[in-house]
């Protein structure tokens, strides 16, 4: 199993997109709907996620990411754990969230 983290230079693509495309901009008139994905990053500040598989195509068919790298600036790298990480915060179908590596901060 492969797990997936999305950044645009170094920072999380969600993380990104709020700081790149502010919330009354036109370009979120477009924004593919993401409610299938359930919001529990803020609830760990400071930690990180990775896609499940099952996210990862979800997240892809569904168009957001196409979107989401369309309104951030900066190159758009995909990181892939080839192992499920040993320390998890939150766990579902669709994301892991860790905390940040140490190595990172």
């Amino acid at each position: 199993m492969k797990f997936y983290r999305v950044t645009t230079n170094g920072t999380g693509i969600y993380e990104a997109v709020d700081r790149d495309c502010p919330k009354d901009s036109n370009l979120r008139k477009n924004k593919p709907d993401g409610s299938w994905l359930p919001k529990k990053g803020s609830q760990f500040p400071g930690a990180i996620s990775y896609w499940t598989e099952y996210g990862w195509n979800k997240y892809q068919d569904s168009g957001l990411f196409k979107w989401q790298e369309s309104v951030t600036s900066g190159e758009t790298e995909v990181e892939i754990l080839d192992q499920k990480p040993s320390d998890i915060l939150y766990e579902d179908e669709y994301q892991l969230i860790i905390p940040t590596p140490s190595s990172d901060r």
